[in-house]
């Protein structure tokens, strides 16, 4: 009967070590980008530059606009940092800003998903995905794609539709800007660790939904020895 006893007690603490393990805190980061376009100047023409057209795939996140904060919710606009950044952009005539957006996102040994990116205005649409994840370092994956909308010329006739599509990983270092670059257009990047937006769960609530309920294998009206930690 003690032997029983005592591989009960080894089960039950094996178990609750293991929930506790799966629940450790994920390490958790805010993603801001900023994507613009840089302007020809004077008569000069850019050439596009595609190796074929985009495709979204699948499997890309859509952002959760929803309150409250949670896995790849939008970073709020009081959260931003990169205002500076893109008033400066829109003041000089080289560059026209398209998009300033942002999300947050927890990394731990899961597969981290691409996000979905998609702006558009009269003249141009930006598609594609970047895509925050960690190996040995921390990388971002951008592909993304700007295309200039067909125009209306003489005789009705309409030009063709140009794309430029971006696609480059980087090594990202957090609180630090991080530049994507091609000739029609570039993207400006920045990753900060921040405090976990979810609420804390009390332990032993964890516990409770995590650990398996265990029957009694003694009788509980048989006295019974408790096993006596060492304390030396």
């Amino acid at each position: 009967m003690p032997n029983k006893f005592y591989s009960v007690y080894a089960l039950s603490l094996l178990l609750l070590s293991g929930a506790a393990f799966a629940e450790q805190p994920r390490t958790w980061y805010s993603v801001e980008y900023i994507v613009f376009a840089n302007k020809p100047l004077g008569n000069q023409y850019l050439e596009p530059w595609s190796k074929a057209a985009f495709s979204m795939p699948e499997n890309a996140q859509v952002l959760n606009r929803r309150s409250p904060p949670q896995e790849f919710s939008l970073l709020r606009v009081n959260q931003q940092q990169l205002h500076g950044v893109f008033a400066k952009l829109k003041s000089l005539s080289a560059y026209q800003p398209l998009a300033h957006g942002g999300w947050i996102q927890s990394l731990g040994s899961n597969h981290s998903p691409a996000v979905q990116i998609n702006y558009q205005t009269s003249s141009q649409r930006l598609e594609g995905t970047l895509r925050f994840h960690r190996g040995k370092y921390l990388h971002l994956d951008a592909d993304l794609q700007l295309s200039d909308l067909p125009e209306l010329l003489a005789d009705d006739q309409t030009s063709a539709t140009r794309l430029y599509r971006l696609t480059e990983t980087r090594r990202i270092k957090t609180r630090k800007s991080n530049y994507f670059d091609h000739p029609r257009f570039g993207i400006i990047t920045l990753v900060e660790k921040i405090d976990s937006p979810m609420a804390a769960s009390p332990t032993d609530d964890i516990i409770d939904k995590q650990a398996p309920k265990i029957e009694p294998l003694i009788n509980p009206n048989a006295p019974q020895r408790l096993p006596v930690r060492n304390e030396n």
